[in-house]
């Protein structure tokens, strides 16, 4: 399980709204003042995000949280999500250009767009499965208030 600690910023029923930090690993490089990827993250990211979670136990506003999220859920998702369209774009390209290897010219830009396309078009359909399958996976739980 991921924990993070984050804050009870509204209540209703058993319904709660979590404000937390976003954390970048970007401020604890040595290079953070000269690197270009340090200025867009800090530059760009929200300082917080704010989340819905269904609460088992009484909370009020202003309570510090322990909230969770399954590593199984996560893990399948970023394998889905990055490696599953790398394979695609390599195997693409590799059939493509195994296709067109007489073609002069024409066949590298087929390769090219081909296996651009394909791995779109992967992209997209792995998107929706996601989107289909159980989504108890993903959701954050409150692990517990956090003593002070």
């Amino acid at each position: 399980m991921i924990t993070e600690t984050a804050t009870v910023v509204g209540a209703e029923g058993d319904k709660i709204t979590l404000e937390a930090a976003i954390k970048s690993t970007c401020s604890t490089c040595q290079a953070q003042s000269d690197c270009g990827s340090g200025v867009i993250s800090r530059a760009l990211a929200p300082r917080l995000q704010q989340i819905t979670v269904h609460s088992p136990m009484p909370v009020k506003v202003g309570d510090k949280v322990k909230v969770g999220i399954p590593e199984a859920g996560l893990l399948g998702a970023s394998m889905w999500l990055y490696m599953v369209p790398l394979v695609v774009l390599l195997v693409s390209a590799a059939v493509l250009h195994a296709l067109t290897a007489n073609m002069q010219g024409i066949g590298e830009l087929i390769t090219i767009f081909g296996s651009g396309l394909v791995t779109f078009v992967g992209f997209v359909a792995i998107s929706r499965r996601l989107k289909r399958v159980d989504q108890t996976k993903f959701k954050p739980v409150l692990l517990g208030v956090v003593k002070p």
